[in-house]
């Protein structure tokens, strides 16, 4: 498979589906109604932004309410009882706001599930301001089994009088991705398939500052024979300055998966950064379920391309037909390889074009 062949760009059918937002009233609705945002414990109130547009530099488009957390120092929570109907990667976002009329004063935010800390980007050092913006705050990839937890939003805060914290949104969505012969989930936990052919191109992205496009192919069982449904066995991305090629590997058991940069081969272990982009490339070694895949595969290894502040892309290298118990001894003839994928929008106002791309409009 030649990586030039990635740079085509050729027509898809879609089937799509309604995807599905984890938590009830993201928007913190209820401001309208008895002053509480519905399904949301341990709030004060829930405001209205026409009411207190002198509060915030920004208001986010389309928000009616907002969610006022105590004034108080310290700890202070709302939280929801969440279920999550499949085991899978999820992508948590909220727009927090810190008002104080010291500009010292900063405000954090921590994020639990099932009392699990959840690590979350932009948390920390919120910063205060009279009037107050509202800022993002994520957590992406987070694999979760299906079950039911409690989703817990802490704010932490110095004492100070004049200090309040406010959500205006959170959400918790399947994250973007590929798998199988591609099953794929939109930026917005939309479910659609991609119908194509062996030797086709799906371009997944095109954007300013990425382009990300899939190769597919049909894995082989026997001399002249092949599973039917394409997967994807090729992947790259293209940024203004570099092209990141990710190949499943071939249908002979030497010919292992790969990772290469500017045409140059990316060991297993290393990283690659210039500017916003990083690539780095793992041994895995383990059951797909285990990383929130679905299916029943062989991982032997990951490689996370991302463009920071912009994009994060985590692709799975399948390899399946060793022995299922120790994954040493080879069963079948020809390896059954494949690539598998979770992607992030990190920048929320972004609209990409693209199969994958489209769905964050």
């Amino acid at each position: 498979m030649r990586a030039g062949a990635l740079l085509l760009l050729l027509f898809c059918l879609v089937v799509v589906t309604q995807g599905a937002e984890i938590l009830q009233n993201p928007e913190f609705d209820g401001c309208d109604v008895d002053g509480k945002p519905t399904s949301w414990t341990g709030s004060l109130a829930s405001l209205l932004f026409s009411t207190y547009t002198f509060l915030f530099t920004n208001i986010p488009p389309g928000d009616k309410c907002f969610d006022y957390l105590y004034s108080n120092p310290g700890l202070n929570t709302v939280s929801q009882t969440i279920t999550i109907p499949t085991t899978g990667n999820y992508d948590f976002s909220a727009l927090v706001a810190c008002f104080v009329n010291n500009p010292l004063v900063t405000c954090g935010y921590t994020l639990t599930i099932d009392g699990q800390d959840i690590p979350l980007t932009g948390a920390t050092n919120v910063p205060g301001a009279d009037p107050s913006i509202f800022l993002p705050v994520t957590a992406l990839g987070i694999t979760l089994p299906a079950g039911t937890y409690d989703l817990v939003i802490t704010s932490v805060y110095v004492a100070e009088d004049s200090t309040s914290v406010y959500i205006a949104s959170a959400s918790l969505m399947p994250a973007g991705g590929g798998s199988g012969d591609p099953h794929m989930v939109g930026f917005q936990g939309q479910v659609f398939d991609y119908i194509g052919e062996a030797g086709q191109v799906i371009n997944l992205v095109t954007d300013p500052e990425l382009q990300v496009n899939a190769l597919l192919n049909l894995q082989k069982v026997g001399v002249n024979s092949f599973m039917p449904g394409p997967v994807m066995m090729e992947m790259a991305f293209v940024t203004r300055g570099h092209t990141v090629v990710i190949n499943a590997g071939g249908y002979q058991k030497e010919e292992t998966a790969f990772v290469t940069v500017d045409g140059v081969s990316l060991p297993v272990g290393q990283s690659f950064l210039d500017g916003i982009l990083s690539v780095t490339f793992t041994a895995v070694n383990t059951n797909s379920q285990l990383l929130g895949l679905t299916g029943n595969d062989h991982i032997v290894a990951q490689a996370d391309v991302k463009l920071e502040g912009l994009y994060e892309f985590r692709v799975f290298m399948t390899e399946n037909g060793k022995d299922h118990l120790h994954h040493t001894k080879w069963v079948t003839n020809f390896p059954r390889r494949f690539l598998d994928f979770n992607a992030s929008l990190v920048d929320l106002d972004r609209r990409p074009h693209g199969v994958l791309g489209r769905t964050a409009a």
